[in-house]
């Protein structure tokens, strides 16, 4: 009985010896896993590192990158813009003064207009680049229509309706079936026109007009302005229209013969006499002589007319 309490702390010493030396040898056997296992987690993290600092990288030269083409595209953007406004420069605007007179041109004025235009190009190459849309006729002739109302009689307004009459059924059946593309190219052949006329019209010595067939004028020669005072700014740098320029009785003559040879093939020259009418409203006793020029689709394009006084 008394040799049973003094064995228990043996074994229990034993016992405690085997677990150590059991624990030891577990702890150096799972030790070189343990290491490779850390290792392997510092590699991983070298190797993340490494990949965000090539992804860092990556991504700074391109953002750079992207800012070297902005740069340049943006440098592009202002040299066309640059060369376009030095291609296309806005010509001076051409103010019309109210005049004191009784006369027609003195009220001219009152009339709602557009805004100011540009002059035709002055080269082939500008014709073709930057005519891209068809020119607005509708609103010539509506123009027309409250221009005859608020200043000519009624006489002298049904006789151009009269005239207007005339024409336009040929007019709608030639151009009903164009298309868009189609008016686009009349439009750059009448600019392309201008441009031919603006050098023939140099050479010559005769007062000389070109418009539209709405009346709208498009080109004027230096003795035009000399021989009825309007300058070049005022009758095309903003829309100014030929019967304008003429007193009533002329003007209604001129839409009757123009009705008449407009789309009539044996002769499309027209000669007759006018009054002309200055800024300060002086009158001009002229000869007048206009010839119609059509275009592709046998539509009348631009119209020619040339002016001599008459002197007595």
């Amino acid at each position: 009985m008394l040799s049973s309490p003094s064995a228990t702390p043996d074994a229990s010493s034993a016992t405690m010896g085997a677990m150590a030396t059991s624990a030891t040898s577990t702890s150096s056997s799972s030790s070189p896993s343990r290491l490779s296992s850390d290792l392997s987690l510092v590699e991983n993290w070298q190797r993340q590192g490494a990949l965000e600092a090539m992804a860092n990288s990556l991504q700074g030269n391109t953002s750079h990158h992207l800012q070297q083409l902005q740069q340049q595209q943006l440098h592009r953007q202002q040299q066309q813009q640059s060369l376009q406004q030095q291609q296309n420069p806005m010509q001076a605007d051409g103010h019309r003064g109210s005049t004191t007179g009784t006369g027609m041109m003195s009220s001219v004025g009152t009339v709602s207009r557009g805004n100011k235009r540009k002059f035709p190009s002055n080269t082939p190459e500008n014709v073709y680049a930057n005519t891209k849309q068809p020119f607005n006729y509708t609103e010539g002739f509506h123009y027309l229509l409250r221009y005859v109302r608020e200043r000519m009689d009624k006489e002298e307004m049904m006789r151009i309706c009269r005239a207007m009459a005339m024409f336009r059924p040929s007019f709608i059946a030639l151009i009903m079936n164009l298309t868009p593309e189609d008016l686009v190219f009349m439009e750059t052949c009448f600019q392309r026109t201008i441009l031919e006329f603006e050098k023939l019209i140099s050479f010559s010595g005769t007062p000389t007009v070109v418009w539209r067939r709405t009346g709208e004028i498009a080109l004027v020669g230096k003795e035009f302005s000399l021989l009825t005072q309007w300058s070049r700014d005022q009758l095309v740098g903003k829309k100014t229209y030929i019967y304008e320029l003429m007193d009533h009785q002329s003007a209604v003559e001129y839409w009757e013969k123009f009705s008449t040879h407009a789309f009539e093939n044996t002769e499309q020259t027209v000669m007759t006499t006018c009054i002309l009418l200055s800024p300060t409203n002086r009158v001009v006793p002229c000869t007048f002589c206009f010839t119609i020029k059509r275009d592709i689709f046998d539509i009348p394009l631009a119209i020619v007319g040339n002016f001599l006084p008459i002197l007595s």
